[in-house]
């Protein structure tokens, strides 16, 4: 198979996987690049420096502890949705290849736009769908299994990227049965 055909479906994995977790897909690949397990090109390549390295670990610890609380869990995701939409950004577009340096141009700002448009759309649902599961007593558990899910994805998409079609498929189908279950949770009373 033509490896050229496998960066779309890494790209939507990256960016989808930066829409349920802001900082752990790329502290994912920084990690991933510091191990020299893949290979970042310009301007990629500061993610795997030290100060993004270990910025990243704060952010993610920060991000992972406050979506576990119902109630700051919504604050942090209205703060953290310019930083998910960045990431999914530039996740994107170091998969298609398109910024290879700072020269602007229709196609950098094509795949910028999709990659976080992606990652917009997927956390502003999961944005949205939060302070139900929170009334339930679900915050907790659906933010855990964002976060693996995100780290999947992430997973998938760097290492087996025709995995991320069929992982987006079974997310999906579990979100809609789980939104269905707690739909049909009777209420307090």
């Amino acid at each position: 198979m033509n490896p050229a055909l496998l960066q779309i479906p890494a790209a939507f994995g990256l960016s989808g996987a930066s829409g349920l977790n802001a900082t752990l897909p790329l502290l994912i690949v920084s990690l991933l690049a510091r191990l020299q397990m893949i290979h970042l090109t310009r301007p990629y390549d500061a993610l795997q420096s030290d100060v993004a390295f270990y910025g990243l670990i704060a952010l993610a610890v920060l991000e992972f502890a406050a979506d576990k609380v119902p109630a700051i869990d919504s604050i942090a995701h209205l703060v953290l949705l310019p930083v998910s939409v960045a990431s999914g950004a530039i996740l994107f577009a170091s998969q298609t290849g398109t910024v290879t340096g700072v020269n602007p141009g229709l196609v950098i700002v094509l795949s910028l736009l999709v990659g976080g448009i992606t990652a917009g759309g997927v956390h502003t649902s999961r944005a949205a769908v939060r302070p139900v599961a929170n009334l339930a007593l679900l915050g907790p558990p659906i933010s855990l299994s964002e976060d693996v899910a995100s780290m999947l994805l992430v997973l998938a998409a760097l290492l087996m990227p025709i995995l991320v079609p069929v992982l987006f498929l079974l997310f999906l189908f579990l979100g809609s049965r789980l939104a269905r279950r707690i739909r049909r949770r009777p209420g307090p009373g």
